[in-house]
């Protein structure tokens, strides 16, 4: 479904990322910084934080951090 109607959702560097990627799959994730609202909930380092997860590959980062958003902002 996310696909067919090209849906994507925000993950945050905490989120048990295996487990959405099980049910989700890699094509409809993008990741989400605040940049700008700097409150207690903004992640500033979320894209320094993301790529140094050792549970995903490098090629599902790759896609969360461009192939995604590129696809989402028609870039």
């Amino acid at each position: 479904m996310f696909g067919a109607y090209k849906i994507y959702v925000t993950c945050e560097t905490h989120d048990d990322l295996p487990w959405v990627l099980k049910y989700a799959g890699e094509h409809s994730l993008v990741i989400g910084t605040d940049y700008g609202h700097l409150d207690p909930s903004s992640d500033t380092n979320a894209i320094v934080t993301f790529k140094q997860l050792e549970e995903i590959s490098q090629a599902t980062k790759e896609r969360i951090l461009y192939h995604n958003p590129k696809a989402l902002y028609h870039l």
